[in-house]
């Protein structure tokens, strides 16, 4: 069975590598990973990802889990 797992975060990198690894190792098999405009270096280690099947979305601004 294909199953996506939804990621978002604001400003909690540390938590969100934890995340990401062990999203990976439970074997999705796709991750969209939505950054609500974090300012802790979130982007920067996003875009070094080479996981494949990771879509990783960078918000501008922090739109909430939501969306707004």
């Amino acid at each position: 069975m294909k199953c996506t797992a939804l990621i978002v975060t604001f400003n909690r990198l540390e938590k969100l590598k934890k995340s990401v690894r062990e999203t990976v190792k439970a074997g999705f098999s796709s991750i969209v990973i939505v950054n609500n405009g974090s300012s802790d270096g979130t982007r920067e280690w996003l875009s070094s990802l080479s996981e494949p099947g990771i879509t990783i979305l960078n918000l501008k601004d922090n739109l909430g889990g939501a969306g707004g």
